[in-house]
């Protein structure tokens, strides 16, 4: 299927014995943002973005952080003012707030959009040194926070030492705390600097593009990178054989260090991709900035909407516009996003970019869900790409989990549509059904048309998407049982939490679907699901479960799920 190539969740090189429910084994990798990726605050949303191209392949991920650009050298400037020296007891509890500060930061970039994310420091992990050195984790309870939040944010360089006070490692502590936590955890790490591995000689320098391995061992990784990484962590590595990757983000490929040096390969730049839009609203308006950002990588060509005035009066430049899908087709784009509503036209220019060999990124789950196995044919057929991992559950990685364990699935219950569910909990902290729907409108996540969303069209949409990719069954939208919640007004207190349940399951007796509205314990783990949040439970044959997290609604969710997509097009 053209959707999306995931990692199996059986994927040896960073399988953790921490399970979801029963047995099954999740993923898990540590990421490591040094200090050279994190340069200023817009970097954290690039990093925010690594994180979660892994979380939605089915990895947890701790997420180790230096402290951003020279916030160290600031703050032992500010020591040497007013402190006794560099050797003061007390100086690593002022050094570490550029760490604890990088960590806080990354969180906040992950909260926006939509991917869970839990700040620990190293006192909370147990996390303890001896002479600079690390020697001690709590593995359980970093096991638990990853059970309950799927993401770990900890900052790296400082540990605790003799006498519980706070120490700071040696320098690129960062690297050692990655490395370390993976060995305890028996995981993979990958080191994220600003160059996308280790070369035959510095890749700044002037000259022809130098040559990059594609495995290098520790003694040669010592001679070729030692500006790279740190020499303690790279000893640490040799001494106990732990073999880690070492790239650029955004960049899938890389240098795995390790027992053995490979061959040298020439890395040409990734292709710099021409991009049209269909819709430039809420989250259209997002992809949009995070595209222009990453002028680097992507190129705005033409944005395809009804009214060009409207869009020149916010900024839009007029050689960017049109009106006509012809001038999308001349601008001769590489990839197509669709971010606009009916599903007409969308569903015909769709069509019609895959017939021109152009790529196609939608999140119109209605036009998407309308076209169905068909259209997901047609583009494999033509071998082009059709992502739609926006379609479904906002930053909630819900159509992924469906294509990874297609075959495996018996039942599924999910919160897929946000913004009902940011109404359900107003409503049912005492507001009216109408102000429920101003705040939804105000929050950007109900459209001012909200009839899809209260009736439940955009989440019968939806569960034909979960149908189709999940259990092969194509539904048609008049078999989905829909509970509406049009001018609900709860006749009583709820005894725990009103949400509306999408599911699908999979007996001896056929294949169904519903949505409805239940009144669910505190509990439960779908009730848990807080405002525009989407939470789902993975049945499997085996006994398993596997639940997911992430926000159902908002623009920046959304816009984080296409620009995965964005990004696994690039990496083609």
């Amino acid at each position: 299927m053209a959707l999306l190539t995931h990692l199996p969740h059986n994927h040896n090189q960073c399988t953790l014995g921490l399970m979801k429910e029963n047995k099954m084994p999740v993923p898990v990798i540590v990421l490591n943002f040094g200090h050279s990726v994190l340069r200023s605050l817009d970097d954290y949303t690039e990093a925010a973005s690594e994180i979660y191209r892994h979380y939605r392949q089915g990895q947890n991920v701790i997420a180790v952080t230096s402290a951003q650009g020279d916030q160290t050298d600031i703050l032992l400037a500010e020591a040497r003012q007013i402190g006794p020296g560099e050797d003061a007891k007390n100086l690593p509890e002022l050094i570490q707030l550029g760490e604890r500060r990088s960590a806080a930061l990354l969180a906040l970039a992950l909260e926006r959009i939509g991917a869970p994310a839990f700040v620990r420091q190293a006192r909370d992990l147990g996390l303890k040194a001896e002479k600079s050195m690390l020697v001690d984790l709590d593995t359980n309870q970093l096991k638990t926070d990853l059970k309950n939040h799927d993401i770990v944010v900890m900052p790296g360089h400082v540990a605790i030492g003799e006498k519980d006070r706070s120490v700071l490692l040696a320098e690129g502590g960062a690297d050692m705390t990655a490395i370390y936590v993976a060995k305890r955890l028996g995981v993979k790490a990958k080191l994220l600097k600003d160059v996308e591995g280790v070369y035959e000689r510095d890749p700044k320098s002037s000259g022809p593009k130098p040559k990059r391995y594609d495995k290098i061992s520790y003694d040669d990784a010592k001679i070729k990178a030692p500006p790279l990484i740190s020499p303690k962590a790279l000893e640490f590595a040799k001494k106990y054989q732990i073999e880690f990757d070492l790239g650029k983000p955004g960049i899938s490929s890389c240098t795995t260090i390790g027992k053995f040096t490979g061959k040298l390969s020439e890395i040409s730049a990734p292709k710099k991709l021409r991009v049209a839009m269909m819709g430039c609203g809420v989250v259209g308006g997002g992809v949009y900035r995070r595209i222009k950002s990453l002028s680097d990588r992507f190129e705005i060509v033409k944005i395809l909407i009804r009214d060009p005035s409207k869009y020149i009066d916010q900024g839009y430049k007029p050689s960017e516009l049109t009106t006509e899908i012809q001038e999308i087709l001349d601008s001769n784009p590489d990839v197509f996003i669709d971010v606009s509503g009916p599903i007409e036209p969308a569903l015909e220019y769709c069509k019609l970019m895959i017939e021109n060999k152009v790529h196609v990124i939608s999140a119109n789950k209605q036009a998407i869900a309308k076209g169905g196995a068909p259209l997901i044919n047609f583009a494999n057929d033509e071998n082009i790409q059709l992502l739609f991992s926006s379609a479904a559950g906002g930053g909630m990685p819900v159509l992924e989990m469906c294509i990874r364990e297609k075959g495996r699935i018996t039942r599924v219950e999910a919160l897929l549509n946000g913004t009902t569910n940011y109404m359900l909990d107003e409503i049912s902290s005492g507001k009216s059904y109408a102000d429920a729907l101003a705040a939804a409108q105000r929050k950007g996540f109900a459209e001012t048309d909200p009839t899809a969303d209260v009736t439940g069209l955009d989440s019968a949409a939806k569960i034909r998407l979960v149908a189709l990719l999940g259990f092969g069954e194509e539904i048609n939208m008049d078999a989905i049982p829909r509970d509406t919640i049009e001018n609900f007004n709860p006749k009583s207190s709820p005894s725990g939490a009103i949400k509306r349940i999408s599911t699908c399951w999979k007996d001896m007796n056929g294949f169904f679907s519903k949505l409805e509205l239940k009144d669910l314990s505190l509990n439960n783990f779908i009730a848990q699901a807080d405002g525009e949040e989407a939470h789902a439970i993975f049945y499997f044959k085996d006994g398993d479960q596997y639940k997911i997290r992430g926000k159902g609604a908002g623009r920046w969710p959304t816009t984080e799920s296409v620009m995965a997509d964005l990004y696994d097009i690039s990496f083609i």
